[in-house]
């Protein structure tokens, strides 16, 4: 029996058009934020770092701040950027008014203090009972160790935990645990996946 339902964030409940976001940080301050594409190695060790909550997203800035920007700045503009060009998904969070009081709800995300604060600013995590973020867990949705700890910490059984993401390996590594899943592509998806769990 379902208990507890874990959302992703990025992708189920929210997109982000990150080349806008590069788009305005190039144009302000000559930094490029897809740091992967550019083949700055540094920047994203950092970045991936910042996700473990081992390093500050400050240091991936300051890595990439070549022009010597004020780094407070060029920290608040890209939080800012990120907020405007984040579109929430209603439906999702209509589907979490409706399923509130039935089951604990919870996100996981594999997240920065940045993207965190700017969820919170905005209240995009305001429906859930629980927020579960890489950086304070100290490890992301491929490692098992994430999702046992989020299981420890809401003293559940995984048989009782449904798991709702985008990303097909971050499914398969909590399906590996006996974790109920789902791979979210569209919301009419979700439903019928939903109704076909006896959820809704």
């Amino acid at each position: 029996m379902i208990k507890v339902i874990i959302f992703d964030l990025g992708g189920v409940c929210f997109d982000i058009d990150w080349i806008k976001i590069n788009e305005e940080m190039v144009k302000k301050f000559n930094i490029t934020t897809l740091v992967k594409s550019a083949g700055n190695e540094k920047a994203i060790v950092y970045y991936k770092d910042a996700l473990e909550g081992k390093r500050s997203p400050r240091d991936m800035f300051k890595e990439l701040n070549k022009e010597n920007h004020n780094l407070d700045d060029v920290v608040k503009f890209y939080k800012e950027m990120y907020k405007k060009y984040k579109k929430h998904n209603p439906k999702i969070y209509k589907l979490l008014k409706k399923l509130n009081g039935e089951f604990v709800l919870v996100c996981l995300s594999d997240t920065n203090p940045i993207h965190f604060e700017a969820h919170q600013e905005q209240e995009t995590i305001r429906d859930f009972h629980k927020e579960f973020t890489s950086f304070q867990i100290g490890s992301i949705k491929r490692d098992t160790n994430t999702f046992k700890k989020v299981i420890e910490n809401l003293s559940v059984s995984p048989e009782e935990v449904l798991f709702v993401d985008d990303n097909e390996k971050n499914v398969e590594v909590a399906k590996s645990l006996g974790i109920q899943t789902i791979i979210y592509s569209t919301y009419e998806g979700l439903i019928k996946e939903l109704k076909t769990l006896r959820i809704i």
